[in-house]
């Protein structure tokens, strides 16, 4: 990123400007494919445990949610960063380079995959609570931790290969796939066993469509093997493999805690509700996408003001639309969980508001723009400490509240870790957090937003009907008070604005 910064800046901003329209156009088109792409996949996902509480108990369910989570845990600590390393090193690559760049993550990822099935034979007989009753799956879950993440290459090969439909339709077809699997594996056996072969299954189509794309489809096809390459890319990805790590892990700690000191029964509800988590992500992601390559140009050419005008543009986009959606999530949670995972789970309802709230709280998360002003080494000293309070905070709020308190305490470390990204970049670009986030407009949506909340409370909570209509009933009354409060407010004038800028 520095060298293709210094480059631009060497060659004058005046080609680049007047170019500056159809980049931004094909950023966005780029944007709206792996959007799409995410969105659907998201909706398999949440359709997938529709099936799948009604057919599995609540343990063997909390037993699925605890493979994901070793899976997810594995992702993080055994790839290292490699798979997305590609988008710096595939662009820029010289002719004939791109096979052993595929190669070297491929055969990487096989080496590291192979040794966290090693570690998990050997470490989960003697791992904490509900994570060692998975023993009795082994070796199918030490060989499909193994599989996936050899299979992750799959998941960023294609877009740094240039070929974002690809990735696109990539994502969708295997969302498609992964879901049908795996509920057909539940409807047809009713045990958790044979959806762990279906997943094990999954993992293994997973890679062979990889290596059919690098052998056939990539942009340079083939496979190689360079040693001087490999210690390359290791230099580039182990800075952010430690970074990024200490952040998901911070993100996975609470289940961590849950997983400990609870049964999978209890992992179940908190894996439930941690599903919301997504909904941030969903909403952020395009919008980073389209805006963090502009951003870092503009500082790159040392134009703060115009990055610290976009980044403000891009904060008011976020607080007119995620505000709304998190507080429409908390007024129908009870529905939502009712409707989609019956209500034996009305458990995680609690828990859900509370993944919400510290959503609500981290609106304006500034995390992703600490690369663009190189503060990696103080993301990855804040991002331990960050890491050590959310067990030390979820610990405690296990001992006085409970599994609410173990979230609670997840979800503290989490809005103290952006309010202090928040603070690096407003510094950097010489200005407050309140300026940078226009907080005069934001405190007036979380306003409405929570006077929305609370008018669904006192008017639909002695709703006794089915959950279909007490979901429609409190989603139109919500929407109603909230669009009500921000006519009254003003704040429907830049929501207008934007979409028309957008039209334009």
């Amino acid at each position: 990123m520095t060298d293709a910064l210094a480059a631009r800046k060497s060659a004058g901003q005046g080609p680049m400007e007047g170019g500056a329209r159809g980049t931004t156009s094909g950023i966005r088109r780029k944007a709206g494919f792996l959007a799409a792409a995410g969105v659907f996949e998201y909706a398999m996902q949440m359709a997938l445990p529709v099936i799948l509480v009604r057919h599995l108990s609540q343990q063997e369910f909390g037993d699925y949610r605890l493979m994901w989570l070793v899976a997810g845990t594995g992702l993080i600590l055994f790839s290292l960063f490699l798979p997305q390393s590609l988008i710096y090193f595939l662009p820029r690559a010289a002719p004939g380079t791109r096979p052993k760049l595929v190669g070297n993550t491929l055969l990487s990822l096989f080496a590291l995959g192979g040794l966290s099935v090693l570690s998990l034979l050997i470490l989960m007989p003697v791992l904490p609570g509900s994570i060692a009753g998975l023993q009795r799956y082994s070796p199918l879950v030490q060989i499909f931790v193994g599989t996936w993440i050899l299979a992750s290459i799959l998941d960023v090969l294609p877009n740094a290969d240039g070929k974002t439909e690809w990735q696109a339709g990539i994502t969708v077809g295997f969302a498609i796939l992964r879901a049908a699997a795996l509920a057909g594996a539940a409807v047809a056996s009713a045990d958790v066993a044979w959806v762990l072969v279906a997943m094990c299954s999954v993992a293994v189509v997973k890679v062979g469509i990889a290596l059919v794309y690098a052998l056939f489809a990539a942009e340079e096809t083939g496979l190689a093997f360079d040693r001087q390459l490999v210690r390359m890319q290791l230099n580039y990805s182990l800075p952010f493999a430690v970074a990024q790590g200490l952040f998901l892990l911070r993100v996975q700690a609470d289940q961590w805690v849950v997983a400990a000191n609870f049964s999978s029964t209890a992992f179940a509800l908190i894996s439930i509700a941690s599903t919301v988590l997504l909904v941030g992500t969903l909403t952020r992601q395009p919008l980073n996408d389209a805006l963090l390559p502009k951003i870092s140009s503009l500082v790159g050419a040392g134009k703060l003001d115009d990055a610290r005008s976009l980044i403000q543009k891009g904060y008011l986009v976020l607080g007119l639309m995620l505000p709304p959606i998190l507080g429409l999530l908390i007024s129908t949670a009870n529905e939502l969980v009712e409707l989609i995972y019956t209500r034996e789970y009305l458990g995680a309802v609690p828990l859900m508001r509370v993944y919400l709230l510290g959503q609500m709280a981290t609106v304006f998360a500034a995390g992703h723009l600490l690369q663009v002003f190189g503060f990696g080494r103080r993301a990855a000293m804040i991002g331990t400490i960050s890491l050590l309070l959310s067990i030390a905070l979820s610990i405690l709020g296990l001992q006085f509240f409970g599994l609410a308190g173990v979230v609670a305490g997840s979800t503290t470390s989490l809005v103290v870790w952006e309010c202090w990204a928040l603070s690096m970049v407003a510094k950097a670009l010489g200005t407050s957090m309140a300026q940078l986030i226009r907080l005069d407009q934001s405190f007036k949506v979380i306003v409405v937003v929570a006077v929305g909340v609370l008018v669904v409370h006192f008017l639909c909570s002695g709703l006794d009907t089915s959950v279909f209509l007490r979901l429609f009933v409190k989603s139109s009354v919500f929407v109603m008070a909230v669009g009500l409060g921000f006519v009254l407010t003003n704040m429907h004038r830049p929501l207008i604005s934007l979409l028309r800028e957008r039209r334009k």
